[in-house]
């Protein structure tokens, strides 16, 4: 008698269990959109700098009111939360990558940093703002698509009538622009970028650019109110005695 059992028989008796993938999918789904809920409760409770204008099960909705202006950024759940990151959308969001996302992570940690960077988007702009009190007109100004970090800036130089375009570094916005362009390409030729002081601000150093500040002027106005300012000292101490 041939003791072998045959191939066949063993697959009778072990034959592998069908996977329900269609349960799996439910509980990860369940799961997610739980998950997603207590964590979004959390940023009702939590945010302090910003918060949460409307939610659901699906995503979120975050005001970061600034000083030039209101910051909205929207965070869909994506299919595999929090296994995977969600997904972000709103005003420069598309210059946002400060946030590693991993199994650990939270909404509400996702969306201090986003503030973060609102932040430091909000301080920049409000430097180009103020620009206009040199001559300097904001035109429009976006993310710079070709270097992450920078804002993608138009300014009309009113009194020249030409068109300044500028890359500038959100987290240094006052150093040299990493794109400087006019509409006018005679004057780029005239342009004295050596005379730019990345500790000026940037309505002063476009001003330098076109030739309009004389840095001997400065000195010496700095050094007669340092001498007006010793003076006053002085005074002080002698009505003080």
């Amino acid at each position: 008698m041939n003791d072998v059992i045959g191939a066949d028989v063993w697959d009778f008796f072990c034959k592998k269990l069908p996977r329900n993938d269609l349960l799996s999918e439910e509980q990860a789904k369940a799961y997610s959109e739980i998950e997603w809920v207590a964590q979004t409760d959390e940023l009702k409770a939590k945010l302090v700098r910003s918060t949460v204008t409307r939610y659901d099960k699906e995503e979120v909705a975050i005001r970061i009111p600034l000083m030039t202006q209101i910051f909205e950024v929207i965070i869909r759940r994506s299919e595999h939360f929090p296994e995977s990151s969600p997904v972000l959308s709103g005003d420069f969001i598309n210059g946002f990558a400060l946030f590693e996302w991993n199994m650990k992570s939270a909404l509400f940690d996702l969306c201090e940093t986003v503030t973060d960077y609102c932040i430091t988007i909000d301080i920049a702009i409000l430097e180009i703002k103020e620009a206009e009190l040199d001559g300097f007109h904001l035109m429009d100004l976006e993310i710079d698509g070709e270097e992450n970090g920078h804002l993608l800036v138009r300014m009309r130089a009113t009194k020249y009538k030409e068109t300044l375009t500028l890359s500038l570094d959100t987290e240094d916005f006052k150093s040299f622009p990493r794109v400087l362009r006019c509409s006018n390409p005679c004057r780029m030729s005239s342009f004295d970028c050596e005379r730019w002081n990345s500790e000026d601000k940037l309505g002063s150093n476009l001003r330098r650019l076109y030739g309009e500040i004389d840095e001997h002027d400065i000195s010496v106005k700095n050094t007669d109110n340092d001498m007006n300012f010793n003076a006053e000292d002085n005074n002080e101490f002698m009505d003080f005695i």
